[in-house]
């Protein structure tokens, strides 16, 4: 098994994915992973000597996604996949059927993540007192007992399902009694022949800070001129506004989450957006225009076709686009000239004292990543200018210091 995982940490829109699907040679197996399906397509289309295939839910043989998957992979073809599929493969991973493939991931996959939190009350009466659950006391590893397995379809309508699922795959930890926190197995990060990340400012990645813990050996790859005449010419095509009537309020995602109980604070958003479309954008496409902010504030149900709390009265619904503040490697959205990030970005608490860093460089580091990612979702990528309104002061100053501003 590999003991290196190689890191291609290149500004965004510097040719990654096409230098990597020029670089395809037949004599070698190749899973791709990324984020999009629409970069699945790119793969396809795009590596002509070296054939490519994707999953398929509606194949007669496979059935499902993850199960044709399994048959590509058995089979030794060339794959490509989204991250949605990645921890799919971890019994493959587990059972070395990946060791002679070089796999090459298109921008960083969630390594850690909070699945679920409960009371410490709960837990340990429901589940662990009970005997549905072990906890190692020195790493957290949550397993599931026999007990649980047997009893699943009588008890789920108490224990939540989904924390049994992720403990079953040996990758669910217990933090502080009451978080539960899902980490990508070791043996599907180290699984492969090769593994190569093409990403950008990977130090910012939780990604990074995982394979410290994991004691995992990197090798990043990066060009300081490269990346010197990256941030000039981005400080050239960036004009950073604020929006100062929203310059005081918490935008976190803790904060926004509570501030969609209060109406006044839904109401100043609302008012500041539409002050916003009515003035500095007026006329501006509305199609051109790209913005994040918590989802739930932005539409009111899972359908998505209703109007939330920041966005009913704003101006901007119907026609601007909103995408997740973790959106990375899409194209999609390459025509949007003017940005609106209402975000004050955080790594979960729980999961940076899991990692190991609770350090503000990181903290720090972690919030600029997710905000360069965001932001060359736009046409600043294909070296176009664009406005981007960033209201919180941190947010702010962390994108102006990166451009060289202060």
């Amino acid at each position: 098994m590999q003991s290196i995982i190689n890191i291609n940490d290149q500004p965004c829109g510097s040719g990654k994915t096409t230098s990597m699907i020029e670089g395809f040679q037949q004599d070698r197996k190749y899973l791709v992973i990324v984020p999009e399906l629409t970069e699945v397509d790119r793969v396809i289309e795009g590596s002509k000597s070296v054939p490519f295939q994707q999953p398929h839910a509606n194949d007669n043989d496979a059935g499902t996604k993850t199960r044709s998957l399994e048959n590509l992979v058995l089979n030794g073809i060339n794959v490509v996949a989204t991250h949605k599929l990645h921890e799919n493969l971890v019994p493959l991973a587990k059972d070395g059927l990946l060791d002679d493939y070089d796999i090459i991931i298109d921008e960083v996959p969630d390594v850690v993540k909070q699945v679920a939190e409960k009371s410490s009350t709960s837990i340990e009466e429901f589940y662990v007192d009970s005997g549905y659950m072990l906890v190692d006391q020195d790493t957290g590893l949550v397993t599931p007992t026999t007990k649980w397995w047997s009893k699943k379809d009588h008890v789920n309508d108490t224990l939540d399902r989904k924390i049994l699922g992720h403990a079953a795959g040996g990758c669910l930890y217990l933090v502080d009694g009451k978080f539960f926190i899902w980490a990508m197995p070791k043996e599907l990060i180290t699984a492969g022949r090769t593994t190569t990340i093409l990403t950008y400012q990977s130090e910012g990645s939780m990604l990074c800070a995982y394979l410290r813990k994991l004691n995992i050996l990197v090798e990043v790859a990066n060009d300081n001129h490269q990346e010197n005449t990256f941030r000039r010419k981005a400080a050239e095509l960036i004009t950073i506004c604020d929006i100062p009537a929203l310059s005081k309020l918490k935008l976190s995602y803790t904060g926004q989450s509570k501030g969609l109980k209060d109406n006044q604070y839904c109401q100043t958003i609302v008012t500041a957006l539409k002050n916003l479309r009515g003035r500095q954008l007026k006329g501006v496409t509305p199609e051109n225009i790209l913005i994040t902010c918590i989802k739930e504030g932005w539409y009111k149900d899972d359908k998505e076709k209703v109007a939330g709390p920041f966005a009913s009265g704003s101006r901007l619904f119907k026609g601007a686009k909103w995408i997740a503040n973790t959106t990375r490697g899409t194209n999609n959205h390459a025509h949007c000239s003017h940005l609106i990030y209402l975000h004050d970005q955080h790594i979960n608490p729980f999961v940076a004292r899991w990692l190991g860093d609770s350090s503000q460089e990181f903290k720090d580091a972690y919030a600029l990543t997710e905000l360069i990612q965001w932001v060359w979702r736009s046409r600043v990528r294909n070296g176009q200018p664009i406005t981007l309104y960033l209201p919180n002061p941190r947010m702010r100053r962390l994108m102006e210091e990166w451009l060289g501003l202060l």
